[in-house]
């Protein structure tokens, strides 16, 4: 595919474009609105979408109606999209009890220190501490480093906020500090849990955030 064509191509792209991100060389177009130059590559300075001016050969960032980068400290809400070594991969749904359409993604470390938790630690039934896709997690925004949106999950506030049962696909209860039980099968997982775990918690941050 021509440079041409992936530019055209990138135009129209619904994905937002995050700051610091490369949009093009300055040996393919000027630097526009929103943007700077760094080392010979254009960047973005901000939240937005990316535009290709192929008559002017400048390249711009459009901020209308351009979502909301999460900050540092911002509490975040969003499901396990994926699972990667030791790392998990959160679809983010809620910044701060707002709802966040924005299709952003945060990152986390799957071993939790402190109390003993980690990924790898057997519980009293020869099990492991999982952590699973779907799991509905909440954490602490510490760092946006290249762009990349890291959240902590290791305080007792935070954790898995809310999960469905593996087994059955039956609602989950609480039994102890980091336990849950099917209340349709009994089968029972460890999880590093919120304080406040619970579907009746997911169901009022859906409230609050679509108000």
């Amino acid at each position: 595919m021509s440079n041409q064509k992936r530019h055209q191509n990138d135009q129209y792209t619904n994905s937002p474009i995050l700051p610091g991100e490369h949009l093009a060389s300055i040996e393919e177009f000027e630097s526009g609105k929103n943007t700077y130059v760094d080392n010979g590559s254009i960047r973005s300075t901000t939240v937005g979408k990316k535009v290709y001016d192929f008559r002017t050969r400048v390249v711009r960032i459009d901020q209308s109606n351009s979502p909301i980068l999460p900050k540092i400290g911002d509490i975040l809400v969003g499901y396990v999209e994926m699972l990667f070594g030791s790392m998990l991969s959160i679809r983010i749904l809620f910044i701060n009890d707002k709802k966040s359409s924005s299709g952003f993604s945060a990152i986390t470390s799957a071993r939790v220190s402190g109390g003993g938790w980690g990924r790898d630690r057997g519980d009293r039934r020869g099990g492991k501490i999982i952590f699973r896709v779907g799991d509905i997690i909440k954490g602490r925004v510490v760092s946006l480093l290249n762009s990349t949106i890291h959240i902590v999950i290791d305080e007792k506030e935070f954790g898995v906020l809310y999960t469905i049962c593996f087994n059955c696909g039956g609602d989950t209860v609480r039994v102890n500090n980091n336990t849950i039980k099917c209340i349709e099968c009994g089968v029972y997982e460890d999880r590093k849990l919120t304080h406040d775990y619970g579907k009746d918690t997911l169901l009022l941050i859906h409230k609050i955030g679509n108000n």
